[in-house]
């Protein structure tokens, strides 16, 4: 159990950090695919609660214009471009969904503070 621990707070450190797993893990005495590996490991309970619903990310510079039917079935509610990337975050989406996904892409929580 102190394993679990121990990673959780590595994986909680790298993501506040804001580097990337390769920068976070020199000189440490882990890699990054087991950092990477321990954050996948982490993050399966609450998949599988279903705590954390879809959340579509588009890459560039504009998504597609939507068709009229699809646009009425998307209800998007916000749109958010991180580092060259937009989420459509969907009417009724979780926050901390929202959170993971700009944690992947890199956003730091000071930076969307703004």
């Amino acid at each position: 159990m102190a394993d679990i621990e121990v990673w959780k707070k590595r994986v909680e450190d790298w993501r506040a950090s804001g580097q990337s797993a390769g920068e976070y893990c020199k000189g440490q005495e882990f890699t990054a695919g087991t950092l990477y590996r321990w954050s996948s490991r982490l993050a399966e309970p609450a998949r599988e609660e279903g705590a954390m619903p879809l959340v579509r990310l588009v890459g560039g510079p504009q998504p597609p214009a939507p068709q009229p039917a699809e646009a009425a079935a998307r209800s998007v509610a916000v749109i958010i471009e991180v580092q060259g990337a937009r989420v459509l975050v969907p009417a009724g989406a979780q926050v901390a969904t929202v959170g993971v996904a700009l944690e992947a892409l890199g956003a730091s929580r000071g930076s969307l503070a703004r």
